[in-house]
């Protein structure tokens, strides 16, 4: 019997299950599906068989119901929370690296938030990793903390990751952020939400709305 299997057998049931235990209990199957960036129907599959293993439950009516996850299961104190708590502790890291890495960067004490996304790419998937500085971070100063930070992450991780600069300005009209991500989902990782910087500059509506109004906070 692979145990493990059950419930990391599939990326769909691995996003599913993160979605859950990051987002919190009561969470919709659609709410789910986009969080999570899963196929609708592939996250159909992999919520029915993780329910019928009882790792999560499910509440409300037929038309209207939500999922939770089943912490008096085995395999949730056993294998799920250890392995996200494991990528919390990890992102937590991250963030302290770079917070280390601005301390001799001017303005670099302006962080506001470190957002990770991934878009989908020819062959697989490309990792994204956005720096938001409050507005007395000189633009100058972008090429030399995205070289340092990528620096730092390809060493921690062995996995190329492109770092991005960016201030709050740069959020306003969204061609910058909708065209770097290209509608992947924001995971904060540090600091301030999207959604609530998209409710602070009164952003309602545009290309950046939809990005900024949903993410799913990992720290």
């Amino acid at each position: 019997m692979k145990l493990a299997n059950l419930v990391f057998s599939t990326n769909a049931k691995i996003d599913a299950l993160r979605t859950i235990y990051f987002a919190g209990d009561g969470i919709s199957g659609r709410k789910i599906s986009l969080l999570g960036e899963i196929n609708p129907r592939s996250c159909q599959l992999a919520l029915q068989e993780l329910e019928d293993i009882g790792i999560i439950v499910k509440n409300g009516t037929r038309k209207r119901h939500n999922y939770s996850l089943n912490r008096n299961h085995p395999l949730y104190s056993q294998l799920l929370a250890p392995i996200f708590e494991g990528e919390r502790t990890l992102y937590r890291k991250i963030a302290e690296k770079i917070t280390e890495l601005l301390q001799d960067v001017e303005g670099g004490d302006s962080l506001i938030s470190i957002w990770s996304y991934e878009k989908r790419i020819k062959g697989g998937k490309h990792t994204g990793l956005i720096l938001l500085f409050g507005m007395e971070f000189e633009r100058k100063n972008f090429s030399k903390v995205e070289k340092r930070v990528k620096k730092a992450l390809m060493e921690m991780l062995n996995t190329p990751v492109e770092v991005t600069a960016m201030i709050l300005e740069n959020l306003r009209d969204g061609s910058r952020l909708t065209k770097l991500t290209e509608g992947a989902i924001l995971r904060v990782i540090f600091g301030e939400k999207p959604e609530n910087i998209a409710k602070d500059l009164n952003i309602r509506r545009g290309p950046a709305y939809f990005i900024l109004s949903n993410s799913l906070s990992v720290s």
